[in-house]
């Protein structure tokens, strides 16, 4: 299927002038297509089916069609006025280059407009495509973190509102809470992004985990997880005194305490540094690292407020 540039002079096919506002695009303009898409001022025409992936689009296209209907190169003109080009593009690349498409580097932007149209048009195949790279920045296992997760966790919260995946938001807003904003490249704008009522889960929630580690140095709360994990004085002292030598923060780093990932690698590889004098009390430490990673995990969706 070949394609090519649209003639420089646009052939009007219709008296009404909202077809005058839109640029004809050299990519995806095909001469055999039977539809122009009109996004932002640009258009592409292009193979109704190919849109037929859409569940919308395909009931729109099936409707008779009235005889004074919007027309480009004697073609129907679908105005999208909602939407943006870029997304389109990412759209339109999967419909049109999926090989290319599913090899280039993933970014969020790519996610974000594939995700946005895929919910709004209900694309099936795109939306799981889209929802399973989510879950690879942000995944429910909130063990399974990494540093992905970090960069766009605020526009994160946002999409997941507005396409509705809700699975993402614990992820989302604990990485969130974990950046120190001063640091970030925009001055600490994230906030900007989150509405007023998610600003507010933020804010509690950073400062339950505040409490949290707190809780966890002092020994207030030995987080047992069900198991008896008393230990005597001295291996007491000891191990809270490593503790909050392995927990304390980097003030030049721009994360501060990333405590299930902490608590998980003490959980999974031991305690380095850490020597107690008796084996007993070594174990139940063990076990009691187990406990707070446990508990961490099923608090922290509800520190956000996302869980009752």
């Amino acid at each position: 299927m070949q394609t090519s540039p649209p003639p420089a002079k646009r052939q009007r096919t219709s008296h009404r002038r909202t077809s005058e506002s839109f640029i004809e695009q050299s990519q995806f303009w095909f001469d055999d297509g039977d539809i122009v898409v009109g996004v932002e001022g640009q258009s592409w025409k292009i193979h109704r089916s190919k849109l037929m992936c859409s569940a919308i689009f395909a009931d729109m296209l099936e409707l008779p069609q009235p005889a004074d209907i919007e027309r480009m190169h004697g073609c129907p003109l679908v105005n999208l006025s909602q939407d943006s080009v870029n997304d389109w593009l990412v759209v339109l690349t999967w419909m049109y280059q999926r090989e290319k498409f599913h090899n280039q580097t993933v970014v969020f932007d790519t996610i974000a407009g594939a995700l946005r149209l895929s919910n709004k048009y209900d694309i099936p195949d795109l939306r799981q495509w889209s929802t399973r790279q989510l879950f690879l920045r942000w995944p429910q296992d909130l063990t399974k973190m990494t540093y992905a997760a970090f960069p766009h966790a605020a526009e994160a919260i946002c999409l997941a509102r507005q396409c509705d995946v809700p699975e993402i938001l614990p992820a989302s807003f604990y990485a969130l809470s974990i950046l120190r904003w001063g640091h970030l490249a925009d001055g600490g704008q994230s906030h900007l992004q989150l509405s007023p009522s998610d600003l507010r889960c933020f804010i509690v929630g950073r400062e339950h985990l505040q409490n949290h580690l707190y809780a966890i140095l002092t020994g207030a709360d030995e987080r047992p997880g069900g198991y008896n994990t008393t230990i005597c004085t001295v291996c007491e002292n000891a191990s809270r005194a490593w503790l909050s030598s392995s927990l304390k923060p980097d003030i030049s780093s721009p994360h501060g305490v990333w405590l299930l990932r902490n608590l998980q690698l003490f959980a999974v590889n031991g305690c380095p540094g850490l020597s107690l004098h008796h084996s007993r009390c070594d174990v139940n430490f063990r076990l009691r690292i187990i406990g707070f990673v446990q508990d961490l995990h099923e608090a922290i969706p509800r520190y956000f407020m996302l869980r009752a």
